[in-house]
């Protein structure tokens, strides 16, 4: 890895920007989050545009609401009586206690703090057939604030690194430093949302 250099990463991913915002597109349906700090530690080096970058983030993360919410209609309409279809629930019921009570908040949240539940969220929006206007506007802010945050972190990330250092296998080393960091402290505050959710939703009971 000595060859390499940042210069040399800066004008790659520069000369492949157009393929690198579809990643950043499709990778935000799937799952985005890695890919979102990558693209905001890719605008800190002035690979691409942060702007072109961020709306690639917030159509891909307007497709998966759109996916997701559609999938789950059609599963209420055609699939309700399938046995996968309680475990989607139960899993739902375990980590958002309180959708049916509160969906606005339950949608918005899930986005965040609770890893793999994203996509079962907005099936089961769809299945439940949650209202489109409530459901729209908890995605949208969720969507925004989400967006914006995760690409200031991943330029966070950038330049932290490669304050630090301008060696490559450094950077790297810090980077992964910090995605363990991160990856830990989403654990760790998913697992006490989850215990408050529940204490929560028992003392109701």
């Amino acid at each position: 890895m000595d060859h390499i250099s940042i210069t040399a990463i800066r004008h790659f991913i520069e000369v492949h920007a157009i393929i690198v915002y579809l990643i950043l597109f499709l990778g935000v349906i799937i799952e985005g989050e890695i890919v979102v700090i990558f693209a905001g530690i890719f605008t800190y080096l002035g690979s691409i545009d942060v702007f072109i970058a961020l709306s690639s983030v917030i159509l891909g993360g307007v497709a998966k609401s759109f996916i997701g919410y559609s999938v789950g209609s059609y599963l209420q309409k055609h699939h309700s009586h399938k046995p996968f279809m309680n475990k989607i629930e139960s899993r739902i019921s375990y980590f958002l206690p309180r959708f049916k009570e509160r969906p606005f908040w339950s949608i918005f949240i899930s986005r965040f703090f609770i890893l793999g539940i994203g996509w079962f969220t907005l099936l089961f929006s769809g299945y439940k057939q949650i209202p489109l206007k409530i459901y729209v506007k908890a995605e949208s802010y969720s969507l925004a604030i989400w967006s914006v945050g995760i690409m200031a972190l991943g330029f966070f990330f950038g330049y932290t690194a490669l304050t630090i250092s301008r060696d490559v296998r450094h950077v790297l080393v810090i980077i992964l430093g910090f995605f363990i960091v991160f990856f830990v402290l989403e654990k760790v505050i998913a697992f006490v949302f989850e215990l408050f959710s529940i204490k929560e939703f028992n003392e109701l009971e």
